[in-house]
């Protein structure tokens, strides 16, 4: 069985591939640059170092992705896509976070911003932020947690239309994932090509060298995210909650 994997930035997706692939001989649907056009990526970098602005670097990654089918797309993007085309060997992965949580994310890694960054949280919960072409929505600024919400109503969309279709799909919790990643391995195990009898988990962060599996543990398990930034209390999410509930997130 493939694997597409989709869900915003900071919510574990390469830590959730990595363990796809080091658990299982299942091969995961091309989802960033690299992956779709290494031709691009290598002139992307050639671009970079003569000193392409932001702005113009995104552009050069959207044009990579424009027009691909949902089985080449962004794995950050909105999943406004057609799946008419698409067989029963492939399984859908969703990675979602708990709202607040992925705020604070994206303002200690704020990938793909194009404006400047505020040096707090709540101004940062407040800034207007513009999106890429690949991010597949149709407004060019949104609130952060308005780009979530964006999001996550468009995982809901192409869940609709997966069902419609027979086509399988599962939703991972970063937060299920990072407290306990053998339990999600097993609830994807169905769905993996030859699957280790011996779960390997992934014990370092992919992106911080620092922290281990049981640093993440206890930093989700216990919320310790809210204590070391208590001005998330002051943060309002937005008005209809209805997607955040629909995915676990009450």
């Amino acid at each position: 069985m493939k694997i597409k994997v989709f869900g915003e930035r900071n919510t574990g997706t390469n830590a959730l591939m990595s363990v796809i692939r080091g658990n299982s001989q299942s091969v995961i649907l091309p989802s960033v640059l690299a992956e779709v056009s290494p031709e691009a990526r290598k002139n992307l970098a050639v671009m970079m170092s003569l000193g392409i602005s932001t702005k113009g670097k995104e552009q050069l990654i959207d044009a990579a992705f424009k027009g691909r089918p949902v089985l080449e797309q962004w794995k950050h993007a909105a999943t406004y896509f057609d799946v008419n085309d698409i067989g029963n060997d492939v399984h859908f992965v969703f990675t979602v976070r708990n709202p607040l949580s992925w705020l604070i994310g994206l303002f200690q890694k704020p990938y793909h911003l194009l404006s400047a960054m505020p040096d707090n949280l709540v101004d940062f919960s407040k800034m207007d932020w513009e999106t890429v072409g690949r991010d597949n929505l149709p407004k060019k600024t949104y609130k952060p947690l308005e780009l979530y919400v964006a999001k996550l109503r468009s995982y809901r969309n192409l869940m609709t239309k997966l069902e419609q279709n027979g086509i399988g799909f599962t939703v991972i919790k970063f937060e299920d994932f990072v407290t306990d990643q053998k339990q999600v391995f097993e609830n994807l195990k169905p769905y993996l090509d030859n699957p280790a009898s011996i779960f390997r988990e992934l014990t370092k962060s992919t992106k911080e060298a620092n922290k281990d599996s049981a640093f993440y543990r206890n930093y989700y398990a216990n919320e310790v995210w809210r204590q070391e930034y208590p001005d998330i209390e002051k943060v309002t999410l937005p008005t209809n909650t209805e997607i955040f509930k629909f995915f676990g997130y009450a």
